[in-house]
């Protein structure tokens, strides 16, 4: 991922070129663009490390991951069965 040297309009349209701009996590992506802009290129990985994480986390899930992991070994461990999955609101509608 490049970092912009100054914050201009062109800078939302070269990261919705070459990041993920359109996806779930765009504003994360655009909130790191916008710090890294303010502090430079080489400061942004320290001071933009929060908006970085954020971005990380939306895009990779690991933490989300983890938690599921944790859930499903805590299930075993209890002996309980997973749940049935609940019916369709709207039969014969393909989600």
């Amino acid at each position: 991922m490049s970092l912009p040297i100054i914050y201009t309009p062109i800078t939302k349209l070269q990261a919705s070129i070459e990041g993920p701009q359109g996806g779930p996590c765009g504003h994360f992506h655009m909130d790191f663009f916008r710090c890294a802009s303010r502090v430079g290129m080489a400061r942004a990985r320290y001071d933009c490390k929060k908006e970085l994480a954020d971005f990380h986390e939306c895009f990779y899930k690991d933490k989300q991951l983890e938690r599921v992991r944790l859930m499903d070994k805590e299930r075993k461990r209890q002996g309980r069965p997973h749940l049935t999955p609940l019916g369709k609101d709207i039969p014969d509608v393909g989600y």
